[in-house]
């Protein structure tokens, strides 16, 4: 075999070599990204549940920090300086940071929701001022969403705590506005019914002048029924009207009366007949 051959083999043995060590590489990448896609799946699941995930940003870089040092034990000491595994580690790093991202700013979202019902609970509480409310609230969202960002990362949560403080000041603007819009339909009905009184005390004193002295403020009532009669005569008098009613109707008592009792009607089938004057 001439040397020729021999060094040509030689280069084919260490191509192949690299071709497998590149497939290790890989499948190292591979095995690493699908365990940590995993634990990943745990808190996508907790947020999507609207669940908050404490001391999040601690335990995402604990996650990029295991999968990292998991991806550099399966590779062979000699192969850990080649570009091809430094960029792979890049890489891994990349796409974990990427995903864990998308779960804080889930996270945000509901550190959000949980700021608003902090101030819509203490801004209910007429002792506590506005401002106070606020407060609370803001420091709140800061004081999670710090603990949300992981160490070291580019993660910013400013954005967001713009967006939720005009929120609370939406919120606050449409409870003002409801307030003042009560406070003006209590001033209407108030002067509603003062205006009423005003017409009922008018309308008394227009009956005073007419009828005389206060209306209302005596009321008489006489009836009287004739001895072996059928007609009853009623009169009345309140609120400065007279009322006479005279009727005719069968005596309730003629027959307990004998025979000088009411016995006959009045008018076709023993109808009675009444009549009333208003004046």
């Amino acid at each position: 075999m001439s040397r020729y051959n021999t060094n040509e083999s030689s280069n084919d043995c260490h191509e192949n070599k690299k071709a497998f060590q590149v497939i290790k590489i890989n499948e190292a990448f591979s095995e690493v990204l699908q365990q940590s896609a995993m634990k990943m799946a745990e808190f996508t699941q907790q947020v999507d549940d609207n669940n908050k995930i404490p001391n999040f940003g601690i335990k995402a870089a604990e996650l990029i920090r295991d999968a990292l040092e998991n991806f550099d034990n399966q590779i062979e000491e000699p192969l850990k300086e080649w570009t091809l595994v430094i960029k792979k580690k890049q890489e891994l790093e990349t796409m974990l940071d990427t995903s864990l991202n998308c779960i804080f700013l889930k996270q945000l979202s509901i550190l959000r929701e949980l700021s608003i019902v902090h101030f819509k609970s203490a801004s209910t509480n007429e002792d506590i001022p506005e401002d106070f409310a606020f407060f609370t609230a803001d420091s709140f969202y800061v004081r999670e969403a710090e603990d949300s960002v992981m160490p070291g990362s580019y993660w910013s949560y400013s954005t967001e705590r713009v967006n939720l403080h005009n929120t609370i000041r939406e919120i606050s603007n449409r409870r003002k506005q409801l307030i003042s819009e009560k406070i003006q339909h209590a001033e209407h009905q108030a002067n509603a019914f003062q205006y009423l009184q005003m017409q009922q005390a008018q309308i008394q004193a227009i009956q005073q002048q007419q009828y005389g002295g206060s209306p209302g403020s005596w009321n008489v009532g006489l009836a009287y029924r004739p001895p072996d009669s059928n007609l009853n005569v009623s009169m009345g008098y309140q609120q400065g009207k007279t009322n006479i009613q005279v009727s005719m109707v069968p005596d309730e008592q003629a027959g307990l009366l004998g025979p000088n009792g009411f016995t006959s009607g009045v008018g076709p089938a023993n109808l009675g007949v009444s009549l009333n004057l208003n004046f």
